[in-house]
């Protein structure tokens, strides 16, 4: 019953980005203008049963794994048409209802239609070297960003491209590079030892799903530091959470000396934020960009962050761009409402 909903919602509802599936409810759809049901048939023990247990699922043992990892169960698997992340969880205390989240992830990398954005992804598939981050609240985007970047620079340069993720979500097609693709539990332990055995095979481009952890983090510096071009995502509000937060990883000791390695080797912040439009029948991408020009670099090198806001604001030449800014230029353009504008905003001003 699940599997032919969830079938339906792929071929029918394409501004479907997620399903949310719990026992003795409807199963629920998440589109631009929130969550719906998708009918009135209510779900059962044996329906949620059914689904979970198949091989192409969590399998027949998923209790049992469930309990083994802590009351959680996350993975992806390939449908027609899409690849679906799911997210299985347990709720209600000593009940221990189940609840499934799926993200569809549609086989066709979607291009980002954000011009500033779209801009700077063809000038970063350009580049030999650097650390490019992508950015922003949980279903904002960013892997579809990233994924996004991947296409450019497979479409463009004959070169190594190593992705590392947990689950792989959208899978690459060789173009004209070679794409390894890895996946944290099936080809690796971790993200930290994935990037620190890349170094080793030979990559031009390391692609990094989520930097979760201080061994990730130092492993990506390191990366970067020693001439490669890496790709990450992580989660952050704007540029300046996320030099933060990267730089928060480490003891005070050794901050300075990564500090000093993020200014050398960063090449580009991209902080996003999915927005629903006017008619809230689609998604829309609103970004804010952060290249690291000298005077970026030196704040960043210094430690003097503050003053960043104000020169991406006069940085629009190099290709910077505030959110407010492209949140506003979305208000006057008749695709987002300023409700959903101040909603998707970090600036109290806007």
């Amino acid at each position: 019953m699940i599997l032919e909903k969830l079938l339906f919602v792929i071929h029918e509802k394409t501004n479907v980005s997620d399903i949310h599936i719990a026992v003795n409810a409807p199963v629920l759809l998440r589109s631009p203008n929130g969550y719906a049901p998708l009918d009135e048939e209510i779900v059962s023990d044996d329906d949620m049963n059914e689904f979970i247990s198949n091989e192409a699922m969590a399998g027949k043992n998923w209790r049992s794994d469930l309990l083994s990892q802590g009351g959680k169960l996350d993975g992806a698997v390939d449908l027609t048409l899409s690849r679906i992340r799911y997210s299985i969880y347990e709720t209600d205390g000593v009940l221990h209802n189940v609840n499934i989240v799926l993200r569809i992830i549609r086989s066709d990398i979607i291009p980002v239609d954000n011009p500033s954005s779209q801009n700077m992804l063809k000038e970063f598939a350009l580049k030999g070297k650097g650390l490019i981050i992508i950015t922003g609240p949980t279903g904002s985007g960013k892997t579809t960003t990233l994924s996004a970047l991947i296409d450019r620079i497979n479409s463009d340069r004959s070169c190594h491209i190593m992705t590392i993720e947990d689950p792989i979500e959208y899978v690459h097609k060789k173009k004209k590079a070679i794409i390894s693709q890895r996946e944290i539990g099936s080809n690796l332990d971790s993200f930290a030892s994935g990037i620190e055995g890349a170094m080793r095979q030979r990559p031009d481009v390391i692609a990094v799903g989520e930097l979760l952890d201080k061994d990730t983090v130092e492993s990506l510096f390191r990366a970067a530091d020693s001439g490669h071009m890496v790709l990450a995502t992580t989660h952050g509000r704007s540029a300046k959470d996320v030099i933060n937060r990267l730089l928060g990883f480490f003891n005070m000791d050794e901050r300075e000396q990564r500090r000093q390695i993020l200014a050398s080797c960063l090449t580009s912040i991209v902080s996003q934020v999915l927005v629903p439009s006017l008619d809230k029948e689609t998604w829309v991408l609103a970004c804010e960009i952060l290249v690291n020009t000298p005077g970026v670099r030196s704040m960043i090198a210094s430690g003097n962050l503050n003053q960043l806001p104000a020169i991406m604001q006069q940085g629009r030449v190099d290709g910077m761009n505030l959110l407010s800014n492209d949140l506003l230029r979305l208000v006057r353009e008749n695709k987002i409402s300023l409700q959903q504008a101040r909603m998707a905003s970090y600036d109290d001003n806007i």
